[in-house]
This record gives structure tokens, C-alpha cells and sequence, in this order.
């Protein structure tokens, strides 16, 4: 508790630091200076300072020091961001707003860009975060700026361009639990015109977790990517950049599911072994999460002197194979195999005006078109379920920014149309479906320069979640549910300071949240889950970041973030109580019967509970310096903390996350020439124990920990 307490304090006294320097500054030019971070968050180059939207933004050398190696590590950098696991599915959760809801074609409602790709596959989402040039996290709904399922915010990664400078680095490092990554990347000119690149990733380890039922270790991954870039420069006012990507990965640590405080209905079945603390399960088999995907990407540049003109017109494919282990238990009770595929095609065209008048726009398009299916086995029987969702959308958007002195007038729109064609077949029963849905998403804004480097704002957004079906079983025959799209509005206020490698941001915000998607286990569907809307929600919250240089070589960043969520209007959630001994399980508590587990009647479901996966308070704290060597080398040490307050993994407020504390570190030797870097690293250095997935069902609750603390080696040669 010391130990938290102190990293809450360290955070608000670095972050108050920024302040002074403000007080104390004689001259600022527009534009970036040395050490400033520029985003591109409004579709144009701009300095983070000036942008009047919550936004952590992280250079891959940022992303390094605070310890994050991969999507779901941003979790301990970015305020108010929780890359959440819902099993196999990514479902990043921003300032309470995230989803449950895994079906085929449901995207997470904070959306992923790759390079200016929309990513939509939520088992796809999980990466190393290898040859990244830049990380921006936008907060809040981002309904015009990016569209569809962007109601919780959106991130926003940016790989290394070709280079005419050629340059070259191999990195490798090994690790506790024999994990071994390897990685590379080389760029350079074919020719005064052509310029290309190459990244590479391959990771393997044995993974952290004994399953006693096989005898084997899970909790284990296996990554390898490439990803080749051409860049051609027709002209100093044109040019294109060809991409390619193919992504293979076998990983099981959200499948390795082992009991939660005993609760499992199968647990006192003959035979049944119960595994012996939270590094054990007890599975019949290994599950596995495989996923292979290729993406293909042409952009192109065309400076029109008055304007900008970008299009980007991608195609990818992505093939997920599921096998879960549905009873967690070493007995063969229930497995369930979810092979499933993805196709999208986007294609998107920017109009951005150019130069330094007081009138700033931008116009664009946006066209989405995928085809997603799944398919689920029960038990390695006949199919049980074939779902298709084919979704077409289509969406105009613009914005214009009029400055009136130091004044800033913000008005933007964005006009949403999806089609979305619907199928299940489950049996001898089948169902089809279509609608559209019509959405507009307006943001409207004020910006205040109260200096070159300080500024206050205050916006207006919509975000929009778009809709589909579902299939369920009512009355014992299949039914299909429409599933509306949820909605937010929300306020933000906030003010930005930045000046060369200073910063602060301080914001504010409200969320009036409606119609929220959720997906729970229906108990009459043989195990397997309904989407339906839910509830209604309000939101409200601050955050404060910021980024301090005291001294030459010396780089300190700090975070804190509150956030209060509440549903206001949620009767129908699953409300459990857990059986007990002997038979063990859940029972569902109906609305109007006495919960065991409160000894309150269950008078309306999960309304006045706290939102899941959103703990009221985070902080973080990363350091980084290097100090020169009298010899030519110089030496490198970092470390960074991060602190979540508890959470509930349901609306009910029963599976409850314990406030934990992450501490990461790294020492490295550059050798003379700052050719050849050594470095011995540590990670989860407290060693604490906290789970990557939590969720309950009739059958019981269960549980994946996210790994222990491990140390490692690693070496890195650049050119």
C-alpha cells in the first residue's frame, strides 16, 4: 500500500512541474520545437500541444522506457486505457467505454489503425509493437475524426516509412520461461526514387503455466511477422507507399482458464483433479488461439498546393482457429473448436487544406465492405452454429477549424450508412436478416491559445457503435435479436501545455452512454452466449499527464487518471450467486427473487453498479536516463510503475480484480559508436498476481493470470 501510495505522489509532483516552465518562458515559435511530439490525430501534422483532444502519444522510444512490448502493455502507459482480453478477442475499454461482445463481424468500439488501416478483427488485435515510429491513443469518441466503433476512442499505430538513408537493426533477447525474441528491420534506396523497407518479428516461449490434466506447459506464444514497405517518389508533389503484411500467431495464456475460488459444477464429478494454485489448470487438452493474417495496403500522397490529397485503399484476410476447454476440468465434458474468416476491403480519400490561414478543413470518404464467419463444434460433433455477417458502409465526414485571434471555432460531421446482412444456421434451422443503420456524428469545438505553448479547449462528440442480430433460442426454437447500435455524448474540457520535451495535459470529461451492447452466457443456448442491448451508463472522469526534461539526458513522464462509471438503467444482467458446496456452479438470480449471495431481492439487475473493467483510478510513472561514458559508450536505465485501482470483471460487481502495482526496468550498455547495445531487463518486478480474463457462467467461475515476474538478456546491432 506504501509502495502505491508513493507512486501517486511521484506522479502529481512531476506532473506539477510543467507549470513553472510555463511561468518562466521569454520566447516560442509556432510549430514544433526540438523534443515536441507531432500527431496527426486531426488528419493533419500538428503539435500534440495544439490538438483539442485527449490524446498519449508514444514515440517507439517512449513505448520502450515505460516497458510496453506489445498491444496489451499499453495498458500501464495511457490514462483511462484498458487493452482488456475477453478470452480470445481484444477488446481495448477507454474511460469505461469497451464492449463484451465477440461474434463474428462485432468489432470493438475503440477503434484500431495500423498505418492508416482500420483493423476490425478483434482476435487479430493482439501484436508486438515491433518497428513502431509512433503510438497514438485518442480518448473519447471519435466519431467524425474515425467513424464507426470509435465510441470509446481510438489508437492510432504508426510503423517506420522507407528511408533513403539506408540503416539496418537486429535485436534479440532471451527470457524467462525460455522466451526468445528475435527481431529486424533494413531500409534504403533501390534508387533516387524507390526507396523500401523490411520488419520482422519471431517470438516463442514455454509458457508460465502447468496443465496437470496433459502434463504439458501453456500460457505460451508463438509470433512471426513481416511486414515490407515501397515507398516511390513520382515527383516532389506525389508519391506512393506500397505495404505488405503477414502476421502468424499460436498463443493459449486467455484459453489457460482454471477454476476461480473453486466454483465449478464439474468439479465434483468422478475423476475430476483440481489444480493446486494459480499457476496450475486442470484441462482435458491444450487450447489453443491461431491466427494467420496477410494485409495488403497502396497509399498515396499528392500535394495540391492548396491541399493535401491522401487515399488509402487496403484488403485483408485473417483466419482465427478457437479450441477452448468449456468444463475446466481434466475431464473431456466440453470442448469447443471456432474456426472463423475474415475479408475487408476500405478504402478512404482526405481533402486537407494546406498552410497557415485562420480558416483549416478537411473533407474525406470512407468505404468499408467485409465478410466475416464463424463456426462452432461442440464437443467434435456435428456443427452447432454457422453465423455470416457481411457488412457495406459507407461514410462522408469533413471538418472545419476558424481561428478568430487566439480563438478556435470547431465544427465537424460525419454521416454514417451500413448495411449489414445477416445469417445463422444452427441444426436444421436457419434464419437470414438485413437492415441499415443511419447515423450522424457531429463535433463541435472551442480552442483557446493563451500562449505559443498553452492553450484550453472544450469539444462536443457523438460516438456511434454500429448494430447487427443475433441468434438465440426462445422457447426452445431459434429466434433471431436485433442488436441496435449503442450511442454516446460526451463533453470534454482540458488544458495543453508543451515546449520542446516539457509537457501537461489536464481534461475532464462526461459520457452520457445509451444502449450499450453487452454479450453474457444464456444458460438454454448449450453454453453459448447472447448479444443483446443492455443498459444505459454515465461517465465522468479527469485525467493529467505529463513529460519532464530536468536535466540533459534525463526524461521523467507520469499519469493519473480518475474515472467514476455508473449504469443508470441495467435490469436485465445476469445476476449470479454461487451454489456452493457440494454441487458448486452459479445460480441466476431472477428479477424479483432474493439473491442468497446479498440477501437483497434482485430488483434491477446491475443498475447503480460500476461499469466493468474500469477501476476509478490509475497512475503511471516511467524514467529514463543515459548518462556518457568517458570511453565513448554511454549507459542506459529506465524503469517504469503503473497502479490500477480494483475493477469488476462483471456487472454485478461479484468478480472482483484487486488494485495491483506493475513495475518494469531495463539497465543497457551502448558500446563506443552506439552501434551495439547490451541490456539485462526485468519485468512484473513486484511479482503480482492478476488476472488477463475473469468470467462466470451457470457452470462457475473462471480465471487466466497474466504472467509472473520474469528477467532477460538482450542485444541489439544497428547500422
Amino acid at each position: 500500500m506504501v509502495m502505491r501510495f508513493t507512486l501517486l505522489a511521484s506522479a502529481a509532483a512531476i506532473l506539477a512541474t510543467p507549470a513553472f516552465a510555463q511561468e518562466q518562458e521569454t520566447s516560442a515559435e509556432d510549430g514544433a520545437g526540438a523534443g515536441e511530439i507531432v500527431v496527426t490525430a486531426q488528419r493533419r501534422a500538428e503539435r500534440l500541444a495544439d490538438v483539442p483532444i485527449s490524446i498519449t502519444a508514444l514515440s517507439g522510444e517512449g513505448l520502450a522506457n515505460a516497458g510496453v512490448r506489445s498491444t496489451e502493455d499499453l495498458t500501464s502507459a495511457v490514462p483511462g486505457l484498458n487493452f482488456a482480453t475477453n478470452g480470445a478477442f481484444a477488446q481495448p475499454t477507454v474511460r469505461g467505454i469497451g464492449t463484451t461482445v465477440s461474434a463474428a463481424g462485432s468489432d470493438a468500439n475503440v477503434a484500431i489503425y495500423v498505418d492508416g488501416v482500420y483493423q476490425p478483427n478483434q482476435i487479430g488485435n493482439f501484436s508486438d509493437l515491433v518497428d513502431v515510429e509512433q503510438v497514438e491513443v485518442l480518448k473519447g469518441p471519435q466519431g467524425t475524426l474515425f467513424g464507426r466503433n470509435a465510441t470509446g476512442g481510438a489508437i492510432r499505430v504508426t510503423t517506420r516509412a522507407p528511408s533513403w538513408t539506408p540503416a539496418a537493426r537486429v535485436s534479440a533477447s532471451y527470457g524467462s520461461f525460455d522466451e526468445v525474441k528475435v527481431s529486424g528491420y533494413v531500409t534504403g534506396p533501390v534508387s533516387d526514387r524507390l526507396a523500401v523497407s523490411l520488419g520482422l518479428v519471431y517470438g516463442d516461449d514455454d509458457g508460465y503455466v502447468r496443465n496437470i490434466g496433459t502434463g504439458n506447459k501453456v500460457a505460451q506464444s508463438k509470433v512471426f511477422g513481416v511486414r515490407g514497405k515501397l515507398l516511390f517518389k513520382a515527383s516532389d508533389a506525389l508519391d506512393f507507399t506500397l505495404s505488405a503484411a503477414h502476421n502468424a500467431r499460436t498463443s493459449n495464456p486467455a484459453f489457460t482458464l482454471g477454476v476461480l475460488g473453486g466454483n465449478n459444477s464439474s468439479l465434483s464429478a468422478t475423476g475430476s483433479i483440481p489444480a493446486s494454485g494459480p499457476r496450475q489448470v486442470s484441462l482435458s487438452f491444450d487450447p489453443t488461439i491461431t491466427v494467420d493474417s496477410n494485409q495488403f495496403s497502396l497509399t498515396a500522397r499528392a500535394d495540391l498546393g492548396f491541399a493535401q490529397l491522401t487515399s488509402i485503399t487496403s484488403y485483408g484476410e485473417i483466419e482465427t482457429y478457437l479450441v477452448t476447454d468449456t468444463d475446466r476440468t481434466n475431464l473431456a465434458l466440453g470442448r469447443a473448436d471456432i474456426p472463423g474468416t475474415e475479408k475487408t476491403w476500405t478504402q478512404e480519400v482526405n481533402l486537407v487544406s494546406q498552410g497557415s490561414d485562420d480558416l483549416k478543413w478537411f473533407l474525406g470518404a470512407f468505404y468499408y465492405n467485409d465478410d466475416s464467419s464463424n463456426y462452432t463444434q461442440i464437443n467434435l460433433g456435428s456443427l452447432y452454429n454457422v453465423i455470416t455477417l457481411k457488412t457495406e458502409a459507407i461514410a462522408p465526414f469533413g471538418e472545419v477549424n476558424y481561428s478568430i485571434g487566439d480563438l478556435t471555432l470547431i465544427a465537424g460531421a460525419r454521416y454514417n450508412i451500413e448495411k449489414k446482412d445477416y445469417s445463422i444456421v444452427r441444426g436444421a434451422s436457419s434464419i437470414v436478416r438485413e437492415t441499415t443503420y443511419k447515423t450522424f456524428t457531429p463535433r463541435l469545438g472551442l480552442r483557446y491559445k493563451l500562449s505559443p505553448s498553452s492553450m484550453v479547449y472544450a469539444t462536443y462528440s457523438k460516438g456511434f457503435k454500429s448494430g447487427g442480430f443475433d441468434g438465440i433460442l426462445a422457447s426452445g426454437q431459434l429466434a433471431v435479436n436485433p442488436v441496435f447500435p449503442e450511442k454516446v455524448d460526451a463533453w470534454e474540457v482540458g488544458y495543453k501545455y508543451g515546449r520542446g520535451g516539457n509537457s501537461l495535459a489536464i481534461s475532464a470529461y462526461y459520457y452520457d452512454y445509451s444502449n450499450i451492447q453487452f454479450q453474457a452466457f444464456n444458460p438454454n443456448a448449450g453454453g453459448l452466449t447472447q448479444v443483446f442491448n443492455a443498459a444505459a451508463a454515465e461517465i465522468y472522469g479527469g485525467e493529467i499527464e505529463g513529460t519532464l526534461e530536468p536535466v540533459d539526458g534525463l526524461t521523467l513522464r507520469a499519469a493519473l487518471a480518475y474515472n467514476h462509471s455508473t449504469y443508470k438503467n441495467f435490469p436485465g444482467a445476469s445476476v449470479y450467486c454461487p451454489r456452493g458446496a457440494p454441487t458448486q456452479g452459479n445460480a441466476l438470480i431472477a428479477i424479483g427473487a432474493l439473491n442468497p449471495c446479498s440477501g437483497q431481492v434482485n430488483a434491477d439487475g446491475a443498475t447503480g453498479n460500476q461499469l466493468i473493467r474500469t477501476p476509478e483510478f490509475t497512475a503511471s510513472l516511467s524514467a529514463a536516463y543515459r548518462h556518457e561514458l568517458g570511453n565513448g559508450g554511454s549507459l542506459d536505465l529506465s524503469g517504469s510503475g503503473f497502479y490500477s485501482g480494483a475493477f469488476y470483471w462483471d456487472p454485478n460487481n461479484r468478480l472482483r480484480e484487486q488494485p495491483y502495482v506493475l513495475m518494469n526496468a531495463e539497465i543497457a550498455y551502448n558500446l563506443p559508436g552506439d552501434h551495439v547495445r547490451l541490456a539485462v531487463w526485468g519485468r512484473n518486478l513486484a511479482n503480482e498476481l492478476y488476472a488477463i480474463y475473469k468470467t462466470e457462467a451457470a457452470a462457475g467461475d473462471s480465471v487466466a493470470y497474466a504472467r509472473p515476474r520474469s528477467f532477460g538478456v538482450s542485444a541489439q546491432v544497428k547500422f
